[in-house]
């Protein structure tokens, strides 16, 4: 029985001795190709192109991205960062730049240009469940996760945020309630039993909302409307377009409308109520 067990030790021993050597091997076969010298915080300028549309044109402002064409938008600064990974994909194959039809890449569906390099987006090779693209005078194979991050149409690039980070509210006026900032404090009219944390929060619910997704602006009629005024001095009016089964609120400096999940009508259109206390201990 000692002797058997002995045995087993010995060998799932062997067998880990195994791993680890085939772990710390070096890999066999060819380098892997760099897709782009360019470096992340060098790029400043992007340019997609999906086939049967206008391209979109995003622009570099200090640390935040801004869509110049065909809307001028504050771009989503995760979308963009998506984008940009393509800079440090590698390949372990590289291709000359022939027979381009046989990897879909003689009219390829999408292109996207980074500075002044551009990265046409080909068939997705069956077998290594890779996709073929286009670059620097050569044909490579990427995982598809970079064509998966492309998006299909310019509001998928704009930012979800309601109010972008420099823009601070100091004032929202409503049909019911007023807010205003004075010296760092709020005050509501008519007075509230809320206090000054459960107004910080509400003012916070609102300078940090996140729409779920963008959509186009439409023809339907406004439901409410809130006048909110920016410490910049310049006033924003939002018209409430949408409140079952989801908030839908339209700024009146831009072409969208921004769709929030139904619960936020009640954290965003109410006025500032008092936290509710924590329940008394059971006797």
């Amino acid at each position: 029985m000692k002797h058997r067990l002995w045995t087993n030790v010995a060998l799932l021993a062997a067998v880990a001795l195994l791993a680890l050597f085939a772990w710390l091997k070096p890999q066999d076969g060819a380098p892997e190709h760099k897709l782009s010298l360019l470096k992340t915080s060098e790029a400043d300028s992007v340019q997609l192109q999906v086939a049967g549309t206008e391209p979109v044109v995003m622009q570099r402002n200090g640390t935040e991205w801004r869509i110049a064409t065909p809307v001028n938008l504050r771009a989503d600064n995760f979308q963009m960062q998506r984008l940009l990974g393509i800079l440090d994909a590698t390949s372990r194959d590289r291709l000359p730049p022939a027979g381009l039809a046989r990897y879909g890449l003689n009219e390829p569906h999408t292109r996207l240009t980074i500075n002044k390099q551009s990265f046409s987006f080909g068939a997705i090779n069956e077998m290594s469940r890779e996709q073929y693209v286009l670059t620097q005078d050569g044909v490579f194979l990427i995982p598809i996760r970079y064509g998966a991050a492309l998006p299909k149409n310019v509001l998928q690039l704009v930012s979800k945020q309601l109010f972008a980070a420099d823009e601070a509210p100091v004032a929202f006026e409503f049909g019911a309630f007023k807010l205003v900032q004075r010296d760092g404090k709020w005050q509501i009219t008519p007075p509230s039993e809320a206090g000054a944390d459960d107004i910080n929060r509400w003012v916070d619910e609102w300078r940090l909302a996140a729409a779920l997704d963008v959509l186009p602006a439409s023809q339907r009629k406004s439901l409410q409307a809130i006048k909110v005024t920016l410490k910049s001095g310049s006033d924003v009016t939002l018209s409430v377009m949408e409140q079952d089964p989801s908030l839908v609120l339209a700024r009146s400096d831009q072409p969208i409308e921004y769709r929030f999940a139904g619960a936020m009508v009640k954290r965003l259109l109410a006025a500032p109520a008092a936290a509710s206390p924590w329940p008394a201990p059971a006797k």
